[in-house]
């Protein structure tokens, strides 16, 4: 008797099956898994904008500009050197209008120009970024 050792084709089927059930779970659930979704990542997430628009100064030796803009609830960052200005929605933080920090500039050495707070609210939590002069130095504190 001879037997051929394989799959057959249900067999090939209900793998297939199982594993585009898996693909469809993981890719329509994927924006709430990876999220960020807790007041500490949405922290993380917003100072690594800010430090990261700090390294292009450095990075291209020049000034950038950010105007924070409550009304619009966005950061507006403007390019000393280029003439398109670049929009970064905060959503879902929200910018405070009581805020005393209305633009933020880093000289071509990535140092701040200016001293100030911004306050912002997620959900029913509040926390305040304080900037520095000096050395692009900021602290946050949760309020």
């Amino acid at each position: 008797m001879h037997h051929k050792q394989g799959f057959t084709l249900i067999e090939m089927l209900i793998v297939l099956s199982v594993i585009s059930i898996s693909l469809f779970i993981v890719i329509r659930h994927s924006t709430e898994i990876y999220s960020p979704n807790n007041l500490d990542d949405q922290i993380k997430l917003l100072t690594s904008k800010i430090d990261y628009y700090q390294s292009r100064a450095i990075k291209e030796k020049q000034t950038v500009l950010m105007v924070f803009r409550p009304d619009r609830n966005n950061i507006r960052i403007v390019f000393q050197k280029y003439h398109k200005d670049i929009f970064v929605p905060l959503s879902p933080l929200h910018l405070d209008m009581n805020s005393n920090l209305h633009t933020l500039a880093f000289n071509s050495d990535g140092e701040i120009m200016k001293f100030g707070r911004l306050n912002f609210k997620y959900h029913s939590e509040s926390f305040s970024i304080i900037f520095h002069i000096e050395q692009g130095r900021y602290r946050i504190i949760k309020t």
